[in-house]
């Protein structure tokens, strides 16, 4: 049994690298039992100052297509993880003109295959540094999941499309948030875990002068706001990370 929001003070949460705890935020004040069977799931992470990532949610339909997207900015982003095989990232054609972009698609990949160990079709990150989108939550009108980060490692969601046959194992402390049944023969499992964040701090510094340019020629004005990088953790292993930046348009020179 999870501790209600009401009831649970978190200057008490004990950020450990060797576990992996949930809270829950309930409207109708009920418990959940892990993996939830049943779709939408919704779910944040908790960072060690009190502040949490964006709000994600995850939906399936009749056709055994699984959905994942944000559920705070509506329309910046959703992963389509077909039952055909094919997966994408997209955005919606408002939000592409406005950012500039010619096609609503980011990256196309294949469900990927394998014969030991099983790789996820797609991850989210939430390094600690990319965490600090909102306040601390008040009461939801949603049942929502808050996942307890870690100050050094960063918590990954990572989902997978298997065979319904086979049984998933891990040594790695881990949560299964979600099993759930896509297809004939094929069940998602959406499992949250920490692991070291290894040089990715270097690796997303050497891409910011290039955004850094491209929101100066889209013209944005001062202020706050998040950061959506995408890419591939692996062959057919696509990853998401939102990063919060703060931006500052660079001064204009005067002549002499």
């Amino acid at each position: 049994m999870m501790p209600k929001l009401s009831d649970f003070d978190f200057n008490q949460i004990n950020f450990e690298t060797d576990s992996m705890q949930v809270l829950s935020i309930s409207q109708s004040e009920k418990d959940f039992i892990f993996p939830l069977t049943q779709s939408p799931i919704n779910f944040s992470v908790l960072g060690s100052d009190g502040r949490l990532s964006n709000s994600w949610g995850v939906n399936t339909d009749s056709k055994g297509d699984a959905y994942v997207y944000r559920r705070d900015v509506p329309g910046a982003g959703k992963v389509s993880l077909h039952a055909s095989g094919r997966q994408h990232i997209s955005i919606t054609s408002k939000m592409a003109e406005r950012i500039g972009v010619d096609s609503r698609f980011g990256p196309v990949w294949s469900q990927p295959e394998f014969e030991q160990d099983t790789i996820a079709t797609f991850s989210l990150l939430f390094p600690p540094w990319g965490i600090g989108i909102s306040p601390k939550p008040s009461k939801s009108t949603r049942d929502e999941l808050i996942i307890i980060s870690d100050r050094e490692k960063m918590v990954v969601v990572s989902f997978f499309i298997v065979d319904s046959t086979k049984e998933m194992r891990s040594q790695t402390p881990h949560l299964l948030l979600r099993q759930l049944l896509l297809q004939p023969g094929r069940t998602l499992h959406v499992i949250a875990w920490k692991e070291p964040q290894n040089d990715l701090m270097d690796r997303i510094r050497e891409v910011f002068p290039e955004i850094s340019m491209t929101i100066t020629n889209l013209k944005l004005g001062k202020g706050d706001m998040t950061l959506c990088l995408q890419g591939f953790r692996g062959p057919n292993s696509a990853f998401m990370l939102t990063v919060p930046v703060h931006y500052t348009p660079p001064s204009k020179t005067r002549l002499p």
